[in-house]
């Protein structure tokens, strides 16, 4: 053994699992290993050395660093300084007990014999991932035990082994329990079949080049002092190491990874939108991901362009003292704060490739566990993948979403637009790909329903969506509650979140007004798109405040009649004296009349065409103004000045 090679053993980590101590007198070895004694005898390496049908193998594991991560080949410090790397040689002629199965040199061909070679020199961590510690594990595995087993191997794959029917995975082994001093050694006629994880194989796969550049810009590397061996100090007393452990961390995987800058909460939405929030790089789960092709990836951005049109300058909304303080304006970083996070998504081209590229990643992956079950049902990766996600009422992504049929009324009939399957099955799938942690689902083209893409945006009206009212108007919250009131609300309509607001004015002479902001749906940004909307408004009778256990129309209703004003911005609008939003672009509506029978959703505003995207720009968002159109003689027809409004809608008009 390499001088210095003892002090690095003594902590060495082979993926999680500890793995190698000096002798096997010391306490691992006794406690793992109870019949582990130094008996004369060849170790694995010795063995290797004598079969010239395994030569092959041999001359690769004679040439390959063991890594202890990506980045990182484990070494140690001799006593004269020198590095010495630690090599799958010293594995397999230490004194830590490994099994190996070793492919005959007919296992493969010429060529998969010289591409691990060259693997070996300049691809070290791939070739130990995918082949090397793919044929090798932690103590004696004997393959004269009955039953079964599932294993670690040491590249941190799970392996099956069939003592039975003699097999590792589906290989067959041809060649049993060669007993070395320091393990077993088992032949096989060819390789042991090798599983990328879905992580791994959009990052070493070279198959999704784009998806791949997008994962591996959020690696993050991280120093683990604590499994790390410590020497001697340096000449200032700090501490230097021996050999150092890293861990690799990606900010996608996390639920709960916290903004980079530490210092800037109103970025805390890229945080949530930028992550799958599943470890796709766990050997222990299963998933189901999307995987797009670049084709897929660069007609998506083109596709989602037009909905994503910013400009350089954007109002300041958020900081008007109504009515007397003019507009501030800010450029496209200001209105984004330090968006950036050190990114680089300071310019309008790259703000749109971000948020574009997060609507790309936010849907494509699935639990397998987490999806609706059919008749007590659950799910394996094989049952699921194999028809089986047809039968879940939704699907259900790690972000949250559901993802359901689409139905659209088509000339008065409930017409199915959109399914679900397809995400597994349709238009663009190229190949349905087993990973070692569930499946990929290749596909050329990002096959997602509108509602994925270009949202309908759906507000609740209530004070904190307000943005201002006429002095003589008085905003007043009811409540409605779905329980109690159900003799009549199913018939007559139902409130959004049980709730709506009532805009009345203080005086019975004068019309309220009332402006809300339209900064977003319930996921709380400001997802207002450039692109066609229909504006709709949802307006509740007057006679639901008193009806709490009524259950039909009182004999005596109130009608409405409004006037809305869409107030928005454009880029003409950059450089005016004053900004307020009643200097911006405008709609006006024709009246709307409301019967006041039951809650309606009437369109006041048809395909409204928004010049600029609102979408992530925190401080401006679109502005609709909602104002009593009744005269005093309307008032003895029926008419009330008082409305009551649950939600405003914009629809979402684009083609898919």
């Amino acid at each position: 053994m390499k001088k210095g090679i003892k002090k690095y053993l003594g902590a060495m980590m082979m993926g999680t699992a500890l793995v190698a101590v000096p002798s096997c007198t010391d306490t691992w070895d006794i406690h793992y290993e109870p019949e582990c004694v130094h008996t004369p005898g060849e170790t694995l390496w010795e063995l290797l050395e004598t079969r010239e049908d395994l030569s092959n193998f041999r001359s690769i594991v004679s040439k390959a660093n063991f890594y202890r991560d990506e980045h990182h080949p484990a070494y140690s410090i001799a006593e004269t300084g020198d590095t010495l790397y630690y090599t799958f040689k010293d594995i397999l002629n230490g004194n830590t007990p490994v099994t190996v199965w070793v492919p005959t040199n007919e296992a493969l061909t010429a060529e998969d014999w010289a591409k691990y070679e060259e693997m070996a020199l300049n691809d070290g961590y791939n070739l130990q991932q995918q082949f090397l510690g793919n044929h090798m594990a932690l103590f004696r595995k004997s393959m004269t035990n009955t039953g079964k087993e599932t294993i670690k191997l040491i590249n941190d794959k799970f392996a099956s082994l069939n003592y039975d029917e003699g097999l590792i995975q589906k290989t067959q082994v041809i060649e049993k329990n060669i007993g070395a001093r320091n393990g077993l050694m088992h032949v096989i006629g060819e390789k042991n079949e090798f599983f990328y994880n879905l992580y791994e194989y959009i990052k070493f796969s070279g198959e999704v080049e784009t998806f791949s550049k997008y994962l591996v810009k959020r690696d993050t590397v991280y120093f683990e002092e604590s499994k790390s061996i410590e020497g001697l100090p340096d000449e200032n007393g700090n501490p230097t190491y021996v050999d150092s452990v890293y861990r690799l961390d990606n900010m996608m995987f996390d639920k709960d990874w916290e903004n980079p800058t530490g210092i800037d909460s109103d970025d805390a939405w890229m945080n949530n939108l930028n992550m799958f929030k599943a470890q796709i790089n766990t050997e222990d789960s299963a998933f189901v991901m999307i995987v797009p092709t670049d084709l897929a990836w660069s007609s998506a951005v083109e596709k989602f362009k037009p909905f994503y049109n910013y400009v350089t300058t954007y109002p300041r909304m958020d900081k008007v003292n109504i009515p007397t303080t003019k507009a501030k304006t800010s450029d496209i970083f200001g209105a984004r704060k330090s968006y950036t996070n050190g990114m680089g998504y300071e310019t309008i081209d790259s703000l749109q490739l971000v948020n574009i590229e997060m609507d790309i990643i936010r849907p494509l992956v699935f639990n397998i566990n987490l999806q609706p079950q059919h008749n007590g049902e659950v799910w394996t990766k094989e049952s699921f993948i194999n028809g089986g996600y047809k039968n879940c009422e939704f699907l259900l992504t790690t972000v949250g979403d559901t993802i359901r049929d689409v139905y659209e009324v088509i000339d008065g009939v409930k017409t199915l637009v959109w399914e679900k399957d397809w995400l597994f099955e349709g238009a663009g799938v190229v190949e349905t790909k087993e990973m070692s942690n569930g499946y990929a689902i290749v596909t050329d083209k990002w096959n997602f329903p509108r509602d994925y893409w270009k949202r309908n945006i759906e507000l609740d009206t209530h004070m904190f969506t307000m943005y201002e009212k006429a002095s003589s108007t008085n905003l007043t919250q009811y409540d409605i509650s779905n329980s109690t009131a159900r003799a009549w609300i199913d018939q007559y309509g139902r409130c959004s979140e049980q709730n709506y607001a009532q805009i009345a004015a203080s005086s019975s002479s004068t019309n309220p007004e009332v402006a809300f902001r339209l900064e977003g749906s319930k996921q709380g940004s400001a997802d207002v798109m450039s692109g066609k909307y229909d504006v709709q408004i949802v307006l509740v009778p007057r006679w639901y405040e008193n009806s709490e256990d009524t259950a039909t129309i009182p004999e005596t209703i109130l009608k409405n009649r409004l006037t809305c004003t869409l107030y928005y911005w454009d880029e003409s609008l950059i450089g005016g004296s004053d900004l307020k939003y009643t200097k911006q672009n405008k709609l006006v509506s024709e009246d709307i009349e409301y019967s006041g029978e039951k809650v309606d959703t009437i369109t006041v505003l048809t395909d409204v065409e928004f010049p600029v995207s609102y979408k992530n720009i925190l401080q401006a968002y679109p502005i609709l103004h909602l104002k009593s159109n009744v005269k005093t003689a309307d008032t003895k027809k029926g008419y009330s000045r008082t409305f009551n409004i649950d939600q405003i809608i914009l629809k979402s008009k684009e083609a898919e």
